[in-house]
């Protein structure tokens, strides 16, 4: 249904489920990470991705830990501790085929540590100063 790679393509992925949720998370760690405003995620149920090679795992907080390809550094997946049901992909390695199937934006979390510079538009998306599940 879904396939996607990091930037070079040596790590690549598929699905054969649509995803649940697109969020938009503005916290540091992601922002930092993405060299971006904040990092888009669709979550997946957990064990629906199928990784053709394994990126590299980083425990990036007590909360959370990410993967990132260790070739080209690209920003993979995050899974969180406290929702052991999903598993989040970063939304810009998908692949172009799947128009129509990725949700609209549910949420923009941790706006309290939003880059100062960025305008955050009004996409009808609920918004969150911390986190939110």
């Amino acid at each position: 249904m879904a396939s996607g790679s990091c930037a070079c393509k040596y790590i690549k992925y598929t699905t054969s489920v649509p995803p649940t949720r697109l969020s938009n998370c503005h916290c540091t760690t992601c922002r930092k990470q993405s060299g971006a405003p904040y990092l888009a995620f669709v979550h997946f149920p957990t064990g629906t991705i199928q990784w053709q090679t394994n990126p590299t795992e980083w425990k990036s907080s007590d909360t959370a830990s990410r993967t990132f390809c260790p070739r080209c550094g690209s920003v993979l997946s995050m899974k969180v501790y406290s929702m052991p049901d999903v598993e989040e992909v970063a939304a810009g390695t998908l692949d172009d085929d799947v128009k129509g199937l990725i949700p609209p934006p549910s949420a923009h979390i941790f706006l309290a540590e939003k880059a100062s510079w960025y305008e955050l538009p009004e996409d009808g998306a609920e918004r969150f100063d911390e986190w939110s599940q």
